[in-house]
């Protein structure tokens, strides 16, 4: 059976409401609203950074991942520089 694509006259009226509630938890009332997008990018780039590191045997396990951080942990360290 085919369906036809509902148009302007299938579709009822919309009408938005603006329903405000402030938040009881934070000082100003304010809550997150687009978080939840971001959540897994950095996550989702330490994994394709380790993918790529992974023949030299290293690992990154934190973020912010810099050049500096990358650079660091594939320079070979000597027992006097270790922490």
């Amino acid at each position: 059976m085919d369906y036809k694509v509902p148009t302007a006259q299938e579709i009822p009226e919309v009408v938005i409401h603006h329903l405000e509630t402030p938040c009881a938890f934070t000082a100003t009332g304010a809550k997150g609203a687009g978080e939840g997008g971001t959540i897994g990018a950095p996550a989702a780039v330490l994994n394709a950074v380790n993918d790529a590191l992974r023949p030299t045997g290293v690992e990154l396990d934190h973020t912010p991942i810099t050049p500096e951080t990358v650079h660091r942990a594939l320079t070979p360290r000597t027992p006097e520089q270790t922490p």
